[in-house]
């Protein structure tokens, strides 16, 4: 048990996070791997935003209480009988169903609702539950590892992560359009800036939709063609969790690296590079189109290589050339741009280094692509951010290229 019953702590600053911390809870309060949230923001949910298990009684519904005025003072009971009602059209029935709500605890409103559940037992209907913001918080001081993810309390705090975002795609493109999400990127910049020990989660829709399918299958071990269907479904599983955790691996690295913050967000003005730049490495990463598809290609090279093999005699990455593919009207992009550079800047030649290359070339392939590949070397040639920066690779506009 944490520390964490002795404080007064505030709800999330947004319903997503409330309803990430709520999923986190019930998860691992009811060891269920596989609990699902069900449809997105805008969709009609039928009162229902997590599915889940408890033990074998399945489907339990969640619902997290969703308001304009965030966070909810006050939970009406007008509004649990609304809810109750679209809940009762959710298919299949459900078991149970939980109300979670950032208001403070209601003793009148909890009798009430046990009066309800009197009615809906003599039916055989589901029975409702609701917890207040302070059952909430009681219940996740059990649980180290959620409290440390959400709060300051409940682990060492310095390993005090705290969801500053959870960012959904679907069909591996992401949800947001172009103004939300370039309002959500910058957001998340600054917010890096006061959580700096933070994290995002980056998570397909496909992943929960798969995991209620997984659900749905018959378990029982006699059923040798169904236990095989599933395993394969949960290797499936397994691979686009894989890929989620890559990028949130990805994303962690520019949010808290000084240098790779500047590069993507600051030294721009016109902060349209964050946006297209983040976009890209997500899309690409959950993208299956295999991006050599593109004809023409240039070949990126560290700026100072000979600085890294101070720290270590072999890499197999670090020293190697990054190619990166674009199409020919973006190649011939960049042939006018050596063609007129003499031209504007007095005779001289262009130092063919990524300062150089078009906005256009930088943002949607050339940063994306050294990012990951930043990340690349770091898991194989085991070498850390750090050690990267102290050798310059860090040092984006500086990395040559060549075609």
């Amino acid at each position: 048990m944490t520390g964490l019953v002795h404080f007064e702590y505030a709800p999330p600053r947004s319903w997503e996070q409330f309803e990430e911390l709520c999923a986190d809870l019930f998860e691992v309060m009811w060891r269920d791997p596989n609990l699902v949230r069900h449809g997105r923001a805008g969709q009609v949910q039928d009162g229902v935003d997590i599915i889940a298990a408890k033990g074998s009684l399945f489907p339990i519904g969640l619902q997290c209480k969703k308001k304009t005025n965030w966070p909810e003072k006050e939970l009406k009971l007008s509004e649990v009988i609304s809810e109750i009602k679209k809940a009762e059209k959710f298919t299949p029935s459900l078991k149970e169903f939980y109300i979670l709500t950032t208001a403070s605890s209601d003793a009148k409103l909890q009798k009430d609702i046990r009066k309800i559940n009197e009615s809906r037992d003599k039916k055989g209907d589901f029975l409702v539950h609701v917890l207040f913001w302070g059952d909430i918080v009681r219940k996740i001081s059990l649980y180290p590892l959620v409290a440390s993810k959400h709060f300051s309390l409940g682990a060492n705090s310095n390993e005090f992560t705290p969801l500053l975002s959870t960012w959904y795609t679907s069909n591996s493109k992401i949800e947001l359009a172009d103004e939300e999400w370039s309002i959500a990127v910058r957001k998340l910049f600054e917010d890096f800036y006061d959580w700096p020990t933070g994290h995002v989660v980056v998570r397909q829709r496909e992943t929960d939709k798969l995991i209620e399918e997984i659900n749905k299958i018959d378990a029982d071990p006699r059923q040798i063609d169904t236990q095989i269907k599933r395993l394969e479904l949960r290797k499936t599983l397994r691979r686009m969790k894989e890929k989620e955790r890559y990028l949130q691996e990805v994303l962690h690295n520019v949010f808290r690296n000084e240098k790779l913050r500047f590069y993507i967000f600051e030294l721009n003005e016109d902060r349209e590079d964050a946006p297209v730049i983040l976009r890209e490495i997500i899309e690409n990463g959950f993208s299956l189109i295999e991006v050599s598809s593109r004809p023409s290609k240039i070949r990126l090279y560290p700026p100072t290589p000979e600085l890294i093999t101070e720290l270590r005699s072999s890499f197999r990455i670090a020293l190697d050339y990054l190619p990166v593919n674009i199409s020919d009207s973006e190649f011939m992009g960049i042939l006018d741009a050596e063609s007129n550079f003499p031209k504007k800047y007095h005779g001289n030649e262009m130092c063919q280094e990524v300062s150089e290359l078009p906005f256009s070339i930088r943002r949607m392939y050339v940063i994306p692509a050294l990012i990951r590949w930043l990340h690349r070397i770091i898991h194989e040639d085991k070498i850390t951010l750090e050690e990267l920066d102290s050798a310059g690779y860090l040092n984006i506009d500086s990395w040559k290229y060549q075609h």
